[in-house]
């Protein structure tokens, strides 16, 4: 039995493909930009040039006319997905899954195919019930004339369903999405029947000149009411028929992983820029972004993939149109969700677990060669290109040291966190790193991944994953990667990533290091708010602060941070909360035992806050 299910591309998208699932370009004939490594619906016998009104369905007439040796047949789209599965299926029909594996649909969807796939004639998804019937939801969206022909052509050439069409339309079950797999017999049945009606009501001299958008698309949406009439009727009809309904697994906002396979490999000119924040670092992304369009190469492509964590799509629309202003340049949002939501956050520590998100890059990009990463907290001077083009001699990763975290070379460094008496000890004993890869402990806000070294991607982000997901890293994510990658990184300029911490945190840090530091400082191509003390946009003087103001004053946000930075802090900026903190503070000199708890009291209002 072989079995092809096609799925509908129409833009670049995850790539979900395995021995029976094939992608599928529709409206390729139309397209100025043809999808890598797929199937176009231009080719063979096909009405590609006419996807404009009939969408995902010039891939199903692609289907019929041109796979002739299939025995089941389906189609599906980039974004929702028959749910094959044995499990009761209740709730509501589309399900929308916080992580969506690729791999693992594709092995569950073989598997269930080989096992099970011919015991049906048909897999349709379960009736999705509307607040109105059919006919009514139709009516509210389009022309009620197209609904008349619609109804006179079934009268007239399809007699035999017109009492079912009557009975759909009156009630307010509908199978939506146009997915469907079938055997080939009933496929046949249904493809010459379906496009016989749309062609018909296609070439009907009804006034279409003023539709619009999702009016234009009026046979896609005619035929998901065309197909629920048929399984419909196949019910009254046919007792003999098989069929199995189940859930649509909509992964229009899911983490798809990959997101880019090796199969969707970007130019080569392209300059792909990866950031990550949740809702509060939205601004300070767009500034971020801005200083790196405002000083890039006007000639070369960039790619923004944005992953974040559930920010809503009209706000993502004003960043998207800041960025896309420019030419050649494209704003990718990835939802990331909460997947790292049991992540260790150390007691004093509180930033946002977003943080983790690098660490995915490796599940999600195996077909980018490249990738640069930057934090939301930063001010690009310089063109970014040129750090982007770096030569780092094979190595897997390259960033900036972290001078200050070198300080632990020249004696004891005691830390806040109680877990980490000596920050030194640490360093050692649990990242597992010697003197040397010390004083080269990376910092990981701005970092450039070299995968076209790496043969195992995949399994290095697995790794990476799996120490997020252990509760001993203070400095989390970049703890992590220093651990990982101490043997196999490239030390980049230090002027791609100058803190603006005050002179005084350089102190302790060895005396060659610190003349490095130093000499960076006076001409910096990347300006690091990395100091939690020391964020431009608090109300109080800050080093360097114009460049970010200069930059966010370019942003939709601008006004935003500016009424937060001038509004009086009444979370913790009262007489009594500093009195109830330093309080706080003696009493923890006085009783060592109460630092711990007073401490997780602290940061847990600060959160809460």
């Amino acid at each position: 039995m072989k079995t092809a299910l096609y799925i509908a591309y129409h833009k670049s998208a995850p790539r979900v493909e395995g021995p029976s699932v094939h992608p599928i370009q529709v409206g390729r004939a139309c397209s100025d930009t043809p999808l890598p490594n797929m199937i176009g619906d231009d080719t063979g016998t096909n009405i590609s040039s006419r996807n404009e009104a009939f969408n995902e369905l010039t891939a199903l007439y692609w289907a019929w006319k041109n796979d002739e040796t299939s025995d089941f047949l389906g189609l599906l789209h980039y974004r929702r997905l028959l749910d094959l599965t044995e499990q009761p299926q209740k709730g509501d029909v589309e399900r929308r899954p916080n992580e969506f594996f690729v791999a693992d649909w594709i092995e569950h969807t073989e598997n269930w195919l080989k096992a099970n796939g011919s015991d049906w004639d048909i897999v349709v998804p379960r009736l999705h019930r509307m607040g109105r019937t059919v006919e009514q939801n139709f009516l509210a969206r389009h022309s009620d004339r197209e609904w008349r022909t619609l109804s006179d052509i079934i009268k007239k050439d399809h007699s035999e369903y017109s009492i079912s069409f009557q009975l759909v339309g009156k009630s307010p079950d509908l199978r939506i999405g146009n997915l469907s797999l079938m055997h080939r017999s009933f496929f046949d049945r249904y493809c010459t029947w379906l496009f016989d009606i749309l062609f018909k009501l296609e070439a009907a001299q009804l006034p279409r000149n003023n539709y619009n958008i999702n009016q234009a698309r009026y046979l896609g949406h005619v035929a998901e009411r065309l197909l629920t009439v048929f399984i419909f009727h196949e019910q009254q009809n046919n007792p003999s028929l098989r069929l199995k309904e189940v859930s649509i697994l909509n992964i229009g906002d899911t983490l798809v992983v990959p997101y880019i396979d090796r199969r969707d490999q970007l130019a080569s000119e392209d300059v792909n820029i990866v950031c990550t924040a949740d809702r509060a670092y939205l601004p300070h992304a767009a500034a971020m972004m801005r200083s790196v369009l405002d000083h890039a190469d006007p000639a070369r492509p960039i790619n923004f993939f944005f992953l974040h964590s559930s920010i809503n799509s009209s706000e993502l629309n004003v960043l998207r149109s800041m960025v896309e202003r420019r030419l050649a340049t494209k704003f990718v949002p990835i939802n990331t969700g909460r997947i790292f939501k049991g992540s260790y956050r150390s007691i004093s520590r509180h930033a946002s677990n977003t943080t983790y998100n690098k660490l995915l890059l490796f599940a999600l990009f195996p077909g980018l060669r490249r990738i640069l990463y930057l934090d939301t907290d930063l001010i690009v001077l310089k063109d970014i290109c040129s750090l982007y083009d770096t030569d780092i001699s094979g190595a897997k990763i390259a960033a900036v040291p972290d001078w200050i975290m070198t300080r632990t070379l020249t004696g004891l460094t005691e830390t806040i966190d109680p877990a980490v008496p000596d920050l030194g000890v640490y360093q050692r004993d649990v990242l597992g790193l010697n003197e040397e890869q010390i004083a080269r402990y990376f910092n990981a806000g701005v970092l450039l991944f070299n995968f076209e070294e790496s043969s195992e991607i995949e399994r290095t982000g697995k790794i990476l994953m799996g120490l997020a997901k252990q509760n001993r890293y203070l400095f989390r994510d970049q703890d992590i990667l220093n651990a990982h990658f101490s043997n196999n990184y490239y030390s980049l300029d230090p002027r791609w990533n100058v803190f603006n911490a005050p002179q005084a945190s350089y102190g302790r840090v060895p005396k060659n290091l610190h003349s490095r530091a130093m000499q960076a400082r006076k001409d910096p191509w990347i300006i690091h708010f990395a100091d939690r003390d020391n964020k431009p946009w608090q109300s109080k003087p800050v080093g360097d602060a114009e460049h970010y103001w200069q930059a966010l004053s370019r942003t939709p946000f601008f006004v935003e941070v500016l009424h937060r930075a001038t509004k009086p802090d009444t979370r913790w900026g009262s007489n009594l909360q500093r009195a109830v903190i330093t309080t706080g503070k003696r009493l923890a000199e006085k009783v060592p035992t109460l630092k711990s708890p007073l401490l997780k009291i602290y940061y847990w209002s600060k959160w809460r806050s």
